[in-house]
């Protein structure tokens, strides 16, 4: 008997491609939920509830954690035993429900529990559009974390990860009973990195599924070409750099001592320094939100940037003319 599922898509100012694409989604998911964390409702709600699809405006409360929150709540709520979380702009390969939903099954039997208290988390391979490559992926052996090859094919049918986004992941009912819901202090970056640190803490396992790639765009990559090294870079908005600065810091003094090689994700920060300085529109206003938000995570300082710094978190987040 297949496993009842369901998906959360959480919108901000979607593009009309995108809207679009949320309809298709209702054809391959029974229960699927939009949240639209866009701050004011928009006017494609209504063609999209008409369709059967609710769309709860959750208006960014609580930033992408506050919208998972909500959205699997509605999932549960409506019988869902396996929770996807994905985003607007995730295109999904024939089948992948399916898939994943087989590899959960297998997830159960590893986990020897009631097959509605079994706990887990699977994710898919990711191929980043903006790089034409596979992301790298982590395996997890103890508290030893090594670099999947993947050039080489897999053998089995489910590997034991440390890390996964969470744009094509899915949470089982009894992972969300044991973890709890996203922690909204984050608000957007590394929201997920917090929960699979939670997860492993309370001994649920993270899984890849090596058999499903899913395509999906991670930000808006450019590349210049410096004395002949091509070098890429984000154009991030102030307020992100603040919270990946903030928020990588922060789960590195958590949890450092339990799993040290969460100090890896302090890496992506700094690799990116350079190109912005170089490259990116705002460096001042950027660097001031770098440093702004070490500073925050170093001494534990989490919640909105606004709540946080009403005065500078109002100047960092000012769109430049």
């Amino acid at each position: 008997m297949s496993v009842p599922f369901g998906a959360v898509v959480v919108t901000y100012f979607p593009t009309d491609e995108q809207v679009a694409n949320l309809h298709s989604l209702a054809a391959s998911c029974p229960r699927l939920c939009v949240i639209d964390n866009t701050p004011q409702v928009d006017g494609w709600h209504p063609a999209l509830v008409e369709a059967g699809v609710p769309v709860l405006h959750n208006g960014n409360r609580g930033g992408i954690a506050g919208a998972f929150n909500c959205g699997i709540a509605e999932l549960e709520a409506r019988g869902a035993e396996l929770f996807f979380l994905l985003d607007q702009d995730s295109k999904l390969p024939p089948g992948y429900f399916d898939a994943m939903c087989e590899a959960a099954t297998v997830a159960r039997g590893r986990e020897g529990e009631r097959e509605d208290d079994a706990a887990f988390l699977i994710g898919p391979l990711v191929h980043d559009t903006n790089l034409d490559a596979l992301i790298p992926q982590f395996g997890l052996e103890g508290k030893r974390v090594y670099q999947f090859d993947l050039r080489q094919p897999f053998t089995e049918p489910l590997m034991r990860c440390a890390f996964m986004i969470s744009s094509g992941s899915l949470i089982s009912r009894g992972a969300w009973a044991r973890v709890g819901r996203f922690d909204e202090r984050y608000v957007i970056d590394h929201v997920d990195t917090d929960y699979c640190m939670r997860a492993l803490g309370s001994e649920v396992p993270l899984y890849l599924n090596p058999h499903v790639v899913l395509r999906h765009q991670i930000g808006d990559i450019q590349a210049r070409s410096l004395f002949g090294w091509k070098i890429h870079f984000i154009n991030y908005p102030a307020a992100r750099r603040y919270y990946i600065a903030r928020n990588a810091l922060d789960l590195s003094r958590a949890h450092v001592r339990a799993f040290p090689a969460i100090l890896f994700i302090n890496v992506y920060t700094l690799k990116q320094i350079l190109p912005m300085l170089m490259f990116e529109r705002d460096r001042l206003k950027k660097t001031i939100a770098l440093v702004l938000g070490c500073f925050d995570g170093l001494f534990g300082r989490l919640g909105g940037l606004i709540e946080a710094h009403p005065r500078v978190g109002k100047y960092l987040m000012s769109r430049s003319e």
